[in-house]
């Protein structure tokens, strides 16, 4: 009876591992999404993500001389994404992130804000 119990646990491992490893490939690259004010709902610029395959996660908003750009390093497990970096005094902080077609879905404080993959 362990040695079944012991097989479902390790299947079920591998099975988690899998899919995380598959969440890790789709989410590579840059995306992009427009920014709304949260009070109002107006429209206020656009914001680019980016996942490298080496960890590193870049986040940039505004255009020109206020552009801010923020990178950190990122790691996923399951449906979470831990960020960590200067911009987060070097403490890491998690979003939760899903797919809904070619849609990429974070949500952090209780927001969720839709990505398009730039192309």
């Amino acid at each position: 009876m362990r040695g079944i119990l012991f097989i479902v646990a390790i299947v079920f491992f591998l099975g988690c591992n899998a899919q995380t490893k598959e969440q890790e490939k789709k989410i590579i690259g840059k995306w992009v999404s427009n920014m709304k004010d949260l009070k109002t709902g107006a429209y206020i610029g656009k914001m680019y993500v980016q996942f490298t395959p080496n960890g590193e996660f870049i986040q940039t908003t505004g255009e020109g001389n206020e552009q801010v750009v923020s990178k950190m390093t990122y790691r996923i497990s399951n449906d979470k994404i831990y960020y960590k970096g200067k911009a987060t005094a070097n403490e890491e902080f998690d979003s939760n992130f899903s797919f809904k077609d070619d849609i990429l879905i974070i949500e952090a404080g209780g927001e969720k804000t839709e990505y398009l993959r730039v192309k």
